[in-house]
């Protein structure tokens, strides 16, 4: 689990997200007399103008704001030190809602689902998270007996990790279980991520959104061009 012990210095995370909107156009690492590579926008289908226009009107600031204050209301009752990515929290029809505070194995998330669904769970959840909200990224049927909302960061590699798992879980529920993205920035570089992930939702959608999100987490894997111009 990646420990949240500072908050972002915001100064520093808009001149990355500057810096990442003036690069987005500039991929093209490929052989001389070959075709520039696509970034990971062009890849989900984005027009590379329209997304180059959306990161240049987004407000890394104000979206800083809402997340923070997004995941600060879902952890409301866990001390700032004990915070850390990926933080989620499974929600069932009835009402019962229990937490998971890392990157789990896929067994101990299904564990968790089925106290949820029998009401009877080991680690209840106590912060202020009812459902869906006006905005939300949704994999999965919205009407789902078990939502699990994710608060997760493009640049952890512990949510990386835990987007494989619930992919598998995904898989295995046979459409009872809906999966949420919610961005929640800990690492500086993850927040014009994000921006550049809204972007892309704004553009194409949901669909484009959650192919985009897998896409950034490949950029942890070892490459020779800088992530800035990959987005």
């Amino acid at each position: 689990m990646q420990n949240n012990n500072q908050k972002p210095i915001i100064s520093a995370i808009i001149i990355v997200g500057v810096m990442i909107a003036g690069a987005i156009l500039l991929r093209g690492n490929g052989p001389m007399g070959k075709s520039p590579q696509k970034t990971l926008s062009e890849q989900v289908g984005v027009n590379k103008k329209e997304f180059t226009q959306c990161m240049e009107n987004t407000d890394l600031e104000t979206l800083s704001e809402k997340i923070n204050a997004n995941a600060e209301k879902a952890m409301k009752g866990i001390p700032a030190n004990e915070r850390g990515t990926p933080y989620s929290v499974i929600i069932g029809k009835n009402g019962t809602k229990a937490q998971i505070r890392g990157a789990y194995p896929k067994e101990n998330v299904q564990k968790l689902i089925d106290e949820v669904l029998t009401g009877k769970v080991t680690d209840v959840y106590t912060g202020e998270i009812n459902g869906y909200e006006e905005g939300d990224h949704i994999l999965g049927n919205p009407d789902a007996e078990i939502v699990i909302i994710e608060y997760s960061d493009l640049e952890c590699p512990y949510c990386k990790k835990f987007s494989e798992i619930m992919k598998e879980v995904m898989t295995e529920s046979n459409g009872n279980v809906a999966w949420v993205y919610r961005h929640w920035v800990v690492h500086p570089g993850a927040l014009p991520k994000a921006g550049a992930a809204e972007c892309v939702a704004q553009i194409k959608g949901n669909d484009a959104f959650w192919k985009y999100t897998d896409l950034v987490f490949g950029l942890m894997d070892p490459v020779e061009v800088p992530v800035s111009e990959q987005l």
